[in-house]
């Protein structure tokens, strides 16, 4: 008897050490288990700081949705056209000669009207007017909307013209009544390229041939090309831009005139 009670003891104290080493594991394996749980957390908690502060697209608020641009090719042309016609030095007349030509063929693709005949009468009217030519191409297949001016999101008739011009350095009024001015008013056989065409509730840009004109028409339809009927003519009234002063901002000509003087003044010295 006295020798198996040592033993029961001892046999009760493994059982208690196994119970406590059990023990030890299973808080470590809770512990660890918290860890785990804690790294996976965290980057979801700094992905949501992100997310934020910079709104995701699909999270967008209304009212805030990217403005839509126009893949018109003609008006990608336009745009590509533009950058060396904008430069005041003659360097860069070739290369924008280059691309005249590209957007005249496109446009004889697509509306079967010379691009010989639209080229010639490109180029014999003042860069000015060029300039708000090409800028008002860049808008085609931009959706009209009343009252509108916002480029290649949404305009209406004389919001195009309108932006246009301003390109141009010409501030012309916002609305087709006041573009069509008494005072700027011409003659048909005198308009150019890039002139005002229309009446006092639509207005158009004319292209300078076979009465081709540039258009945002009504009904929600897209900026277009479009040939003028003859019925329309002798209810059109025409106007150049160009001819009052207190419309100029800046102007070309000047422009290029200074820049030549500059450039013959560091010559000589």
């Amino acid at each position: 008897m006295s020798n198996s009670l040592p033993d029961v003891g001892r046999k009760w104290r493994c059982v208690e050490q196994r119970g406590l080493n059990s023990l030890k594991a299973s808080c470590a394996t809770a512990f660890a288990v918290v860890l785990s749980l804690s790294a996976v957390a965290s980057p979801v908690v700094a992905s949501d700081a992100v997310s934020a502060e910079v709104p995701k697209a699909k999270e967008r608020p209304q009212g805030l949705k990217p403005s839509p641009r126009t893949s018109d090719p003609i008006a990608a042309l336009a745009a590509r056209a533009l950058t060396p016609l904008m430069r005041t030095d003659g360097e860069t007349s070739v290369a924008y000669s280059v691309m005249r030509t590209m957007v005249a063929d496109a446009i004889e693709k697509r509306t079967g009207v010379s691009a010989v005949k639209l080229e010639g009468a490109w180029s014999k009217t003042t860069r000015r007017h060029q300039v708000a030519l090409m800028t008002a191409l860049t808008q085609l297949g931009v959706k009209y909307r009343h009252g509108s001016e916002s480029p290649g999101n949404a305009i209406d008739c004389s919001g195009l013209l309108w932006y246009a011009w301003r390109a141009a350095g010409i501030k012309m009024p916002r609305y087709s009544k006041s573009q069509l001015d008494k005072r700027n008013q011409i003659e048909q056989e005198e308009a150019k390229a890039g002139d005002i065409v229309g009446r006092r509730v639509h207005v158009r840009m004319y292209l300078g041939t076979d009465l081709l004109t540039l258009e945002a028409p009504y009904g929600g339809e897209k900026v277009r090309l479009r040939v003028m009927g003859l019925n329309l003519l002798p209810t059109m009234f025409w106007a150049d831009p160009t001819k009052l002063e207190e419309w100029r901002v800046w102007d070309w000509e000047a422009l290029a005139e200074q820049k030549a003087r500059e450039e013959a003044a560091d010559f000589s010295e």
